[in-house]
């Protein structure tokens, strides 16, 4: 049987004033509603602040890492009913993820420790809904579709299970071609997208050669279809031969050399 606590996320100091007036007694009430609660008196109650406390540490430091906008959390622990077995522990709980183990916010486990002799361990569940502002799509976009700014909007949704497969910037997004139908409101990733083919075969196309700071154009034949930055094979129209370049923008495509040439 697991005890299921829900806890908003506060900073580490507001949960520790929170932690000093109500002892995390009601944690889904306003912290006004604490003031007058006595310290936490049990273990149960030190394993859902030592959770809580590095719980938000590690969404914080994931919010840095990756440039999180406006975003809000909140925890839902999952302690197991042993805890409330368990005596009180005279030192700080230690509470720390698998050694080498990146976060999964669909579900962080962690190892609660009482270093206090004879000390005791315990394992949590931490289950955080994470809210960010990302980018959707505001109407149902079939395959082929080149994105437009038209096309997408910005909504808040919990991304704790999306495995950081979402978008936060439009301009990410824009212009890039759809490659299977994406349905209204359905959150972007760059899985469901592509850059748009700028060449297609048979195509002519306009082949730039740079070397040595000299550069030289003409026109070539595309062999194959591409997109920025993939390389194809073109065939000069003037020599005929078959070369290798760069798709660099649309028709247009830039000679590759090889090192040492």
């Amino acid at each position: 049987m697991m005890n299921i606590i829900e806890l908003p996320f506060l900073s580490r100091l507001e949960l520790k004033r929170c932690f000093r007036l109500a002892g995390l007694l009601f944690l889904l009430l306003p912290l006004r509603a604490f003031a007058d609660a006595p310290t936490p008196d049990n273990a149960r109650k030190q394993i859902s602040v030592a959770v809580h406390l590095q719980a938000s540490e590690v969404i914080r430091s994931e919010a840095r890492s990756r440039r999180w906008p406006d975003y809000s959390a909140k925890m839902n622990l999952y302690i197991p009913e042993e805890a409330s077995r368990l005596p009180l522990c005279g030192k700080t709980l230690s509470a720390s993820l698998p050694e080498g183990e990146r976060p999964d916010f669909s579900r962080l486990r962690f190892e609660v420790r009482c270093d206090e002799q004879p000390g005791w361990r315990i394992a949590v569940t931490a289950r955080p809904e994470i809210i960010l502002p990302v980018v959707v799509a505001r109407r149902e976009m079939a395959r082929g579709h080149v994105v437009t700014p038209a096309d997408i909007a910005i909504k808040k949704l919990d991304i704790s299970g999306a495995r950081g497969r979402y978008m936060l910037h439009p301009d990410k997004v824009t212009g890039l071609t759809v490659k299977r139908r994406i349905r209204e409101q359905q959150p972007l990733t760059l899985s469901q997208l592509e850059s748009p083919v700028l060449v297609n075969r048979g195509q002519q196309v306009l082949m730039i050669a740079e070397h040595n700071g000299v550069q030289a154009q003409t026109v070539g034949e595309a062999l194959k279809k591409g997109r920025k930055g993939e390389i194809i094979k073109v065939k000069n129209t003037s020599s005929q031969q078959i070369v290798s370049a760069v798709v660099a923008d649309t028709g247009i495509v830039r000679m590759v050399f090889a090192k040492g040439r």
